[in-house]
């Protein structure tokens, strides 16, 4: 199977028009205001409208921290998302209470990645899926960080996985993890900001080399 790719971070129909263009099949979009590739409800809306008019068959996800259930709901009908991500310390009991299934980001500490593992092979918060993110104390994702992908392999088919991923690197992250999903923002941004249509272009191509070099080793083996 595919490796599913989720470009985050997307503030304008250019950045979700080259993503789509280039074969992303989720889209991230950040309803969290202190960070820096935060966008209104009502902005996502006209753009996720504009872009399922020129694409279809892709998902919508809205990345929260820590959000009333009420405040996903709400956002979650005007932006028309198709899934929640919950970035913050949510629990199981708010998790169950979102509006659309949930992405629940797991954030790893270095050198205790068996605890990541252990959240999501026990399905920890009742999540939909699982987001593999670096601990960085004070940050919530985007972080441009990486853990240590081939701790975790024993869960990568459950996962996306994000922190510190590029161009140069998705690639050994998919062949050590084999995971459902990976996760970019900043490692295809330019120097000052905003989504580089270059190395979205780069980074999926790098995740289809990995995708197609797997499916020759499973032919031989």
């Amino acid at each position: 199977m595919a490796t599913v790719v989720k470009v985050c971070g997307i503030r304008t129909l250019a950045e979700g028009r080259a993503a789509l263009r280039a074969g992303a099949s989720m889209l991230g979009f950040v309803f969290w205001a202190p960070s820096k590739r935060s966008i209104e409800p009502a902005v996502a809306a006209e753009v996720i409208r504009a872009l399922r008019a020129e694409h279809p068959g892709w998902e919508a996800v809205g990345v929260f921290v820590d959000p009333e259930p009420d405040e996903a709901a709400r956002t979650s009908e005007t932006a028309g998302l198709d899934r929640v991500q919950l970035s913050g310390h949510e629990s199981r009991e708010r998790t169950a209470r979102m509006p659309r299934p949930v992405i629940k980001a797991v954030h790893v500490r270095a050198g205790d990645e068996t605890d990541a593992a252990a959240a999501v092979l026990q399905d920890r918060y009742g999540a939909d899926r699982y987001l593999l993110d670096t601990h960085v104390q004070g940050s919530y994702g985007g972080t441009g960080s990486a853990f240590d992908w081939a701790a975790l392999r024993a869960v990568g088919d459950r996962v996306l996985v994000a922190g510190g991923l590029t161009p140069a690197n998705v690639g050994q992250a998919v062949d050590l993890l084999r995971p459902y999903g990976v996760d970019v923002s900043g490692g295809v941004e330019y120097p000052g900001g905003g989504k580089d249509p270059r190395l979205i272009d780069q980074f999926i191509q790098a995740v289809r080399v990995a995708d197609d070099a797997a499916l020759v080793r499973g032919s031989h083996g």
